[in-house]
């Protein structure tokens, strides 16, 4: 992938999250770490209110601050919310009222992430440093937006690092993963591979649920993303 020890690597990471960041963060910092060990400079992008990700004078990576308009207040409450939400309230919820959820959350941290893209791309200072650092790659996860518009505006390449989204909406509508819904069931879904009709038709619905909510909620970065592409 980056080819030689020479490779300067820009990491976008916003700590915008749905999942609580730390797990991110952990996973991540992993496959820093590694390209670390094998010669590569890794500059670390992130927000001035982050709640994980601080600079340790025992992290081998760099950090480059940039501001936004979320602080990180309002960010431990989303979290705080969403993790009492996925811990106390959601076996509780039947799939719809579950959906109606999540789209509440996106809603809010849908918000949160474009704050942090003004915070980067509409920053000039910000992307002239950038761009004089001359990167090689951006490495990002994909359930953030506007990575991609970073990488374009720096016209270098762009590598993703993912788990899983639910109902394995970014991998199929994306990706073009095949998942077929008889066989696969959705991430979240609390079904497993061995599906009885009923579990095989509840997991349609939910692929097609997850679906129709995905595109409805990512129209909101469409007018965004039409600005730069």
């Amino acid at each position: 992938l980056y080819g030689n020890h020479e490779t300067r690597g820009l990491f976008s990471f916003s700590a915008r999250c749905i999942r609580p960041c730390r797990i991110h963060w952990i996973n991540l910092k992993i496959v820093l770490e590694t390209l670390i060990d094998r010669g590569h400079d890794v500059t670390v992008l992130v927000p001035d209110g982050s709640l994980y990700m601080k600079a340790k004078k025992s992290d081998r990576f760099t950090y480059q601050p940039f501001n936004a308009s979320v602080d990180e207040q309002e960010m431990r409450n989303f979290i705080e919310e969403f993790v009492h939400f996925s811990v106390y309230e959601i076996d509780q919820l039947n799939l719809l009222q579950i959906q109606m959820k999540f789209y509440e959350y996106a809603s809010k941290l849908q918000n949160m992430s474009l704050a942090y893209c003004d915070g980067i791309l509409k920053s000039p200072g910000l992307m002239d440093k950038l761009r004089e650092e001359k990167f090689d790659v951006v490495l990002s996860d994909p359930m953030y937006p506007c990575s991609d518009i970073v990488a374009e505006e720096l016209n270098i390449p762009l590598v993703f690092t993912f788990r899983f989204s639910i109902a394995h909406a970014v991998e199929r509508m994306c990706g073009q993963v095949p998942a077929p819904p008889s066989f696969v069931p959705g991430a979240m879904s609390k079904l497993t591979d061995k599906m009885s009709f009923t579990e095989r038709t509840k997991n349609m619905l939910f692929y097609l649920s997850q679906d129709a909510f995905s595109i409805f909620a990512w129209r909101k970065f469409d007018n965004y993303y039409t600005e730069y592409l």
